[in-house]
């Protein structure tokens, strides 16, 4: 109910209930508003330099198909069907609304499985499906700063409305909502000059129900799933020929015995030779020799130590490396070279004793 003062209407309660059933009325649209048919273009507004990532989440079951928008790609968009080209006409996506193909990793086969294993990611997501009613239930820009605004945008009859942003982000944000269709013709936050739209957009026509579909191969979630870890092992082949060959074939071991045989390489430099390498129990690097040294920002305790070419690093994940145990790696990895400058690391805040 909007409050009156006594005497007469309050006038700012009157333009607040006004300016709320407005933008009730643009929520209704982008939330359930008329599946008219859709194609456009998007295109990105970014500050010179910018760069964005987003994270995946942990997801149970086959791993989820990730549909990311670039500047430039073009939609086609009817009701929960969806396609979605790169600028050079390559399928990334397709939906017919029963089964998905995700084009991403391999442009001739896709891999396929049902929708609701899709996740759309990166700021265009909201260009290419409507938030639900729950999604603009929260603090995420989803409450109007002003009066929403009739206006035309990307050649089409619109309202547009600023966002105010959540606690944790400090600019609001504009977005563009097509009246016809409830369609989000494009977002910006305009202290920050970021953005996306559509351009060239065209709605109401008829697509060929072909658009949305694919007939060819496609890998199954399980086909993908053992492609996966066939080409995950490869590189763990790759990687431990690489290491028998630059570093040693020999496996490596202390007296503990420890097994410093590494297993993943988040690092290496065939070039220079340095690497970083790893596996359940233990950490292993080394760089080309400086002047001063190197030492790893590592939370474990850890040996570093240099050769007359290189600069060593050894530790271990779950257990305390001592003198002899590093006498004895080093052996194995450089016998009869001579060791200086080698230094015991604790560092603080592991909760144990040297």
């Amino acid at each position: 109910m909007v409050g009156l003062a006594e005497g007469g209407p309050d006038r700012g309660n009157l333009a607040y209930a006004h300016r709320m059933t407005a933008w009730i009325e643009v929520l209704k649209a982008l939330t359930t508003g008329p599946e008219l048919p859709i194609r456009g273009t998007i295109r990105e507004v970014r500050p010179d330099g910018y760069t964005e990532g987003f994270a995946g989440g942990a997801s149970s079951g086959p791993s989820p198909m990730l549909v990311v928008t670039g500047d430039g790609c073009r939609v086609w968009r009817h009701g929960n069907r969806l396609r979605v080209e790169r600028v050079d006409g390559r399928l990334t996506f397709v939906t017919d609304g029963i089964q998905a193909w995700d084009f991403t990793a391999d442009s001739e086969r896709p891999r396929t499985g049902p929708p609701d294993r899709v996740h759309y990611l990166g700021s265009n997501q909201f260009l290419l499906q409507r938030r639900s009613a729950a999604d603009w239930s929260g603090d995420d820009f989803t409450t109007p700063t002003g009066p929403v605004e009739e206006t035309e945008f990307a050649d089409r009859e619109c309202w547009t409305v600023e966002l105010a942003p959540p606690p944790h982000k400090p600019y609001p944000l504009r977005i563009w909502v097509d009246t016809a269709s409830g369609q989000m013709l494009g977002y910006r936050s305009e202290h920050a000059g970021q953005g996306a739209q559509f351009v060239d957009l065209v709605v109401g026509e008829d697509f060929d129900d072909g658009l949305f579909g694919w007939d060819g191969p496609v890998y199954t979630p399980e086909e993908y799933q053992r492609r996966l870890k066939d080409q995950h092992l490869t590189v763990q082949r790759e990687h431990a020929a690489w290491f028998s060959e630059a570093v040693t074939a020999s496996p490596i071991g202390t007296r503990v015995p420890v097994d410093f045989t590494p297993d993943s390489f988040p690092f290496r430099d065939p070039e220079t030779g340095a690497f970083d390498a790893f596996n359940h129990d233990t950490l292993l690097s080394r760089r080309p020799r400086s002047e001063d040294g190197w030492t790893p920002n590592w939370g474990p305790l850890h040996y570093v130590w240099s050769t007359p070419d290189w600069d060593w690093a050894a530790g271990g994940i779950n257990l305390d490396l001592d003198d002899e145990a590093i006498r004895l790696l080093q052996r194995s990895l450089h016998p009869e070279e001579p060791v200086d400058r080698q230094r015991k690391i604790d560092p603080p805040g592991r909760g144990r004793t040297k």
